[in-house]
């Protein structure tokens, strides 16, 4: 099982990751997207997703996806949710969303 990461190691990565807040128990990233560019959007980090065996948990309101991410068997943010946070900027990153 992966370990959870302390609230440092928290705070660590997220300076790396610009557009993310949260704690050691969720990391999340909110966007800002139109209906067509949001489904493509959220179809892409799925798929990157299923790739890690490892799912984030998407919302979509008008004009907005939110990305949360945990490990819930660990019960907080682990090693695994910062490489998928990484992983889903990039891909925002390459499809030129700024957030």
């Amino acid at each position: 099982m992966p370990t959870t990461l302390t609230t440092a190691e928290v705070a660590e990565a997220l300076a790396a990751l610009p557009g993310w807040l949260g704690d050691a128990d969720r990391i999340q990233l909110r966007i800002l997207v139109d209906g067509d560019e949001a489904d493509a959007i959220t179809t892409e980090v799925m798929r990157a997703a299923d790739e890690m065996d490892h799912h984030p948990v998407i919302d979509r309101g008008p004009g907005t996806v939110t990305f949360t991410v945990w490990t819930h068997s660990a019960g907080g943010v682990t090693d695994l949710d910062v490489a998928l946070a990484r992983r889903i900027s990039a891909l925002l990153h390459a499809a030129g969303v700024s957030y």
